[in-house]
Parts: C-alpha cells; structure tokens; sequence
C-alpha cells in the first residue's frame, strides 16, 4: 500500500521527519506552470500532477498539453529536470521517478 509521505529523518531525540506527498504535488505543479509551450490537464476530478510513495521511494507523473509547433521532445525534458530540480532544492528529497505524459496539443 502506498504511503501518505516521505520520511526524511528516521529517528531523533524529538522524533521523526516526514513531508506529506501533497506537498510534493504542490511544488511540482507551480514548477510546471511556469514553462512556456505546455498547459496542465486541470480537471475538477483529476490532479495535472500525480505523486504517490512506495517503500520511502517518491514517484511523479505529469499530465501536460504541449503547444502546437512546439519541440515535444525538449519541452518534456524541461519538464522532468524543473520538477526534479525544484524538489530537490525545496526539500532535499531526491525522487525516484518523474514521468510526462503528454496528453494532447494547443493550438
């Protein structure tokens, strides 16, 4: 079963270290917003971003529409690195996976 957070530090003399996944979802949708050439698939049933945790190990999927005439292949790895970076920098915690999916094309 997957877990509701990452534990950062295990065990010390007040306690423990965890960061809830909601966080993780939210620093990774304001990082994606502001890419030029992509949008995220905001519906009112289902999240753009997708985080969920398995044995302590962070998983990221993206939902992002690309802009029509736009490199996909470039843009998906601007993408990646921007989530994992901003993670990384905001929390110390390096995710197992970030995957994009694109899921259409703007015009």
């Amino acid at each position: 079963m997957a877990q509701d957070y990452v534990v950062l530090k295990d065990s010390s003399e007040y306690g423990r270290i965890v960061i809830n996944k909601s966080v993780f979802q939210s620093i990774s949708e304001i990082s994606v917003r502001d890419i030029d050439n992509i949008s995220l698939k905001d519906t009112k049933f289902n999240k753009p971003v997708n985080v969920w945790v398995e044995k302590n190990k962070l998983h990221i999927s993206a939902d992002i529409r690309v802009k029509y005439g736009a490199n996909v292949n470039a843009t998906c790895g601007l993408v990646q690195n921007r989530i994992y970076e901003n993670i990384v920098f905001m929390t110390g915690f390096k995710p197992s996976e970030v995957s994009v999916n694109v899921i259409g094309f703007e015009i």
